[in-house]
């Protein structure tokens, strides 16, 4: 049967094997295709299930307003979501982030708040994701609004994916990525940033306890690999997912054969198109 609106679209997507990257004597790599859900992103699979929530827990009535700040997929998703659902999606965002991410948040039914950027287009700082929550704060504290904070940068979808994998075999080993230029919780200065989505600071939802090493990923590498996922695997990918693919190679390498490495393509490139050469 048929689904029976967009909603029932969200999640299902495919795990594929990279071959042309693939080291030649290291483990397999696998990658979740993530940007085949609606809006071109994991961030579908969050927005559903926190809006969902908040219903059962009786926050939300039709009419509602919800806030939230966004440099990365969420604030699509949610708009996608609060659409379908009948809620008013307000987004926060500075203009440090990619044109196509407004564009399509827009085309979504949401209405934008854009601040102004520390450095400006491309380049993201610790200072631009605290300006964005202490805005999305105020908004969030009007009457008739519900408000909650997430991006790829909070890892909550990694502290998820850990106590899922981690719950069915101890031995599964857990790497979590940050910027090297920005790198938080491994120890180093703040600084700017190309992976969109990522957070440069200590996410709140961190639990070092659920991971096994972090590793810091450079832009360039983050994104000649996003370029070469398109050109070579036919993944047509954001930088973030540049950054994971990376990350996965290298700890192929190091573990070497007999094993598998999965990572997640989290977004669409249609969303970097401005800031990523890709086929240049």
């Amino acid at each position: 049967m048929p689904p029976p609106n967009v909603l029932a679209a969200i999640g299902n997507t495919p795990l594929v094997r990279l071959n042309a990257l693939a080291p030649a004597n290291g483990a397999e790599i696998w990658v979740k295709l993530e940007y085949l859900n609606p809006t071109g992103s994991m961030k579908d699979r969050l927005a559903l299930a926190m809006i969902e929530g908040a219903e059962r827990d009786g926050l939300l009535e039709r009419g509602t307003a919800v806030v939230e700040y966004t440099g990365g997929s969420t604030g699509p998703a949610l708009a996608l979501v609060c659409r379908a659902k009948g809620y008013r999606a307000r987004i926060v965002i500075a203009d440090c982030f990619s044109e196509e991410r407004l564009l399509l948040m827009r085309a979504l039914g949401a209405d934008l708040e854009v601040i102004p950027g520390v450095e400006g287009p491309g380049r993201v700082t610790a200072q631009d994701i605290q300006n964005m929550v202490d805005r999305a704060g105020e908004l969030a504290r009007e009457p008739g609004t519900y408000a909650f904070c997430h991006g790829i940068g909070t890892s909550s979808s990694l502290m998820g994916v850990s106590a899922a994998l981690k719950g069915r075999n101890a031995d599964v080993r857990i790497v979590a990525l940050e910027p090297a230029s920005s790198p938080a919780i491994t120890g180093g200065a703040k600084g700017a940033f190309a992976m969109q989505g990522w957070t440069g600071i200590v996410p709140p939802h961190f639990d070092r306890g659920r991971v096994d090493d972090v590793w810091t990923i450079e832009d360039e590498a983050a994104i000649e690999m996003t370029k070469r996922l398109a050109e070579e695997e036919g993944i047509f990918a954001g930088v973030s997912s540049g950054a994971n693919v990376v990350g996965a190679l290298r700890l192929a390498d190091e573990i070497g054969p007999g094993a598998v490495v999965v990572t997640v393509a989290v977004d669409s490139g249609f969303k970097y198109m401005t800031g990523v050469p890709y086929g240049g």
